[in-house]
């Protein structure tokens, strides 16, 4: 099956907004076994969206529309839909009555005004689909042997049509197809290495596992690795991934933290949980990052008893215990300061583990010593020495802050795989 996407907008193609529907659904798709051939954008203009929509009715089985559903001026997608199918757009009494129960439902008038009526003209012979998380519907239509749905552009509205209506129809028409390939999919997600690096260290595996298909996406701090193993049968496909997955685990080793929709942060704190650990952070350079990162999980309270974002020297001092005599001696980007702050926040919260960071994120600072791009991550715990370790990271100030906040966490995370009881 072959799927295309076409997403409309003048605010993708200039950069206002970022395209986030087209990764959220290549991923459902790729659980599916389907990979997207291709992904295009295209402003508001009447023409070229038409053209588009007929250039990838002519190539795929299926595709997937967003944007310009909405009841304003520059919503004409649908128009674009009926040019492309030569029939005309009508006003269907399904979707009246569905927009004026949602007014209704939110106290709103019934009696619709022109651009609300937008929302209810539809191409003749298509089919609308209630929308249970807005009021524009998905249109089904079909050009030729391709099928198309046009979705509302809003990723809230795009989610909820797409997992209750879409995914389940494609995955029927997978089921039914006539002679189909059965695909099995796994993520793994590396952390530590770069992309490069792990093609390298599968490389060797590809030759070996004839019926997977290797790719590669980088999210950065991490760099992940896609296997799709095609096969005549589900079982056939699901044991070549199983041992395709048995070998990259083990050539990839501790830098696979998870697979699939595992997530970091998540990990790292279920970790923790296991261990019967608890966790405080102090951070300068990042500014708070460690400490988002894992307050963003719910839960994460259980283990992690909270960060300090220690900034100036005397907050150093002041909040996570850095002796002055240390940072007048060897300055607040040091070996000795992180150790020091690693220390003392674990001191202050009577925590299993502290960790620390300290560095040069630029533009500006710096040394010859430890020029832009420095930083140190430094890792305290009950029962062991404190370690630190230095690295320097390229790039702009997000990128240094993401790198030398994901490392020090991998610290932590290495330490707890090493020695995952409690010291």
């Amino acid at each position: 099956m072959r799927v295309e996407l076409l997403c409309t907008g003048d605010e993708l193609v200039t950069g206002l907004i970022t395209d986030t529907n087209s990764t959220y659904l290549e991923a459902r798709l790729f659980d599916l076994g389907v990979k997207v051939e291709r992904v295009v954008l295209v402003g508001d203009v009447r023409p070229d969206i038409t053209h588009a929509l007929l250039s990838a009715a002519a190539r795929a089985d299926v595709v997937i529309v967003s944007g310009g559903l909405g009841p304003t001026a520059d919503d004409f997608t649908l128009e674009c839909a009926a040019a492309a199918a030569g029939v005309p757009l009508v006003e269907d009494a399904r979707v009246l009555g569905w927009l004026r129960e949602r007014y209704a439902a939110r106290g709103m008038s019934t009696e619709l005004n022109p651009g609300q009526l937008r929302m209810a003209r539809i191409p003749q012979g298509a089919e609308p689909v209630r929308n249970p998380a807005g009021s524009a519907p998905l249109v089904a239509l079909t050009l030729g042997r391709c099928r198309l749905f046009f979705l509302p552009g809003v990723p809230r509205e795009y989610k909820a049509l797409l997992d209750a209506e879409v995914l389940p129809r494609i995955r029927a028409w997978l089921e039914a197809e006539p002679g189909r390939v059965y695909r099995a999919f796994r993520l793994l997600r590396t952390v530590g290495l770069g992309e490069s690096v792990v093609d390298q260290f599968v490389k060797p595996l590809v030759p070996l596992h004839p019926r997977v298909v290797f790719g590669f996406r980088t999210h950065a701090p991490e760099n992940h690795l896609k296997l799709m193993a095609e096969a005549p049968s589900q079982a056939e496909a699901e044991a070549a991934l199983a041992a395709v997955e048995a070998d990259c685990r083990r050539v990839l080793g501790t830098h696979v933290f998870g697979a699939d929709a595992e997530e970091y942060a998540p990990v790292l704190l279920g970790m923790l949980e296991r261990a019967g650990a608890t966790l405080a952070a102090a951070e300068s350079c990042t500014g708070g990052l460690i400490s988002q990162q894992l307050t963003a999980v719910p839960g994460a309270s259980t283990v992690f008893i909270g960060g300090a974002v220690v900034y100036a020297e005397k907050m150093k001092a002041a909040w996570v215990g850095v002796p002055p005599a240390v940072l007048e001696r060897h300055s607040a980007v040091s070996r000795e300061t992180a150790i020091a702050m690693a220390e003392g926040v674990r001191a202050a919260c009577g925590t299993t583990y502290g960790l620390s960071v300290t560095g040069y994120a630029g533009p500006g600072g710096g040394t010859p010593e430890d020029p832009v791009g420095t930083v140190y991550c430094a890792l305290s715990g009950a029962g062991m020495p404190t370690r630190c370790e230095r690295r320097t990271f390229s790039g702009d100030r997000d990128r240094v802050r993401l790198f030398a906040a994901s490392h020090t966490l991998e610290m932590l995370r290495q330490h707890l795989l090493a020695a995952p009881a409690m010291p």
